[in-house]
């Protein structure tokens, strides 16, 4: 049985009734079976597993305030027109629709623009308008509404979505829905996938329930064709395959669906840079720093993060063939990054021998390099579902 209401088996009817039994020192009148059902799927129907998901989850919406954050939140007015994603309509099988532009998002732009805590609130808003929406059909329909069909639309995502701070961000929000938004999602589409997308979902795979991955899909070219079967035309964007559009005949339907893009430095918090762990060394006169990395697996990605003291320094990045020969991928250049901080991602094709070099050409000054490098290469393995970690689990949306 599929344990949704209407279709348990004896055992999850018992397993629904003991779940009762063992919270009624905190079940409200809203807790209905619906959403109680949602807390035993996502955990396999584990009574000890599920009550302290339910647990957790209650002591986090009292903590942050999360049942009336639609009253009393104020979305930051650079997410107002910089956020990504809305709901659309309703799937064949009646699961509300949520589309989001993801590959249009400005990592940077984000956290710059706002404190961490306001970005995972803002996120948390838009969490529970989605469930508003569930609601707000189920009661047209007159019956449960359960479930969005997503559709990630990753036109327009490169390397720079890679920016280790913003991929934080993102992971740590991922968790937060996996612990307190079970069954959220009923499938979820990835359409237009570049190449580094196999370097991004095994980043965020670990912290995603075996369940919820089962969920995903990847679709290829002939993704309209496959979305269309499950959506009737006038349910989704003619951008994304269906009929509808704004009144000015925009085919995105941004009035309905946020398109996230470039955010202004006009929206800048000043002063406002991500924390950052960097590895200090002091670069002789005259001196090099090489560090070098074995590729094995093409369409890889190296991330880089310095900044010098006082003096500008030189980087690049090198392939080396079996002779030792060294061909660039990325010049060695001149950078001023005792004025601006330098970071930035390289897409790596071909597996071989690479080598990331800081050259300090001055033969008068030693120059302090503070520096972060990462390789990144895709999954051959599916990881484990891994229990997220203390303090991952039980994400609180403080102030920073």
């Amino acid at each position: 049985m599929s344990g949704f209401p209407g279709d348990l088996s004896d055992s999850q009817r018992e397993k629904l009734a003991k779940f009762k039994d063992n919270l009624k020192d905190v079940l409200k009148p809203d807790h209905d079976d619906v959403l109680l059902l949602k807390f035993l799927r996502a955990r396999r129907f584990d009574l000890k597993k599920s009550e302290k998901m339910f647990r957790k989850t209650l002591e986090w919406r009292a903590e942050n305030k999360i049942d009336t954050i639609l009253d009393w939140f104020k979305v930051p007015e650079v997410f107002n027109t910089y956020w990504c994603g809305g709901v659309c309509g309703l799937d064949k099988e009646g699961h509300v629709i949520f589309v989001t532009p993801i590959g249009n998002i400005d990592p940077k732009g984000v956290l710059f623009s706002a404190k961490a805590s306001d970005i995972l609130r803002t996120y948390t808003y838009f969490l529970e308008y989605q469930l508003l929406k569930h609601r707000e059909y189920s009661k047209k329909a007159g019956r449960y509404v359960e479930g969005s069909l997503m559709i990630f639309d990753l036109e327009n995502m490169g390397v720079h979505h890679l920016w280790k701070p913003g991929l934080d961000l993102f992971i740590k929000a991922a968790a937060l829905a996996e612990q307190h938004y079970p069954e959220l999602i009923h499938r979820l589409y990835v359409i237009k996938a570049p190449k580094i997308f196999p370097v991004t979902y095994s980043l965020i795979k670990p912290f995603l329930r075996e369940d919820t991955r089962k969920k995903i899909h990847v679709l290829g070219s002939n993704w309209k064709e496959v979305i269309m079967k499950q959506i009737d035309p006038d349910q989704l964007p003619a951008y994304w395959g269906g009929s509808m559009t704004d009144p000015d005949g925009d085919p995105k339907c941004p009035s309905i669906i946020k398109q996230g893009g470039k955010i202004p430095k006009s929206f800048y918090l000043k002063d406002r840079e991500p924390p950052h762990t960097l590895t200090t060394h002091e670069v002789s006169r005259g001196g090099v720093i090489e560090f070098k990395y074995e590729v094995k697996h093409p369409d890889s990605v190296m991330r880089y993060e310095f900044q010098t003291d006082l003096h500008d320094i030189k980087f690049g990045v090198d392939r080396v063939d079996d002779k030792g020969k060294r061909t660039p991928i990325m010049q060695l250049e001149k950078y001023n990054s005792h004025m601006v901080p330098e970071s930035g991602e390289i897409m790596i094709n071909e597996p071989g021998n690479y080598i990331a070099r800081f050259d300090n050409s001055s033969w008068t000054k030693t120059k302090k390099l503070s520096y972060w490098l990462e390789l990144l290469e895709p999954s051959d393995v599916e990881p484990e579902f891994q229990e997220l970690a203390e303090g991952v689990d039980d994400i609180k949306l403080d102030d920073d």
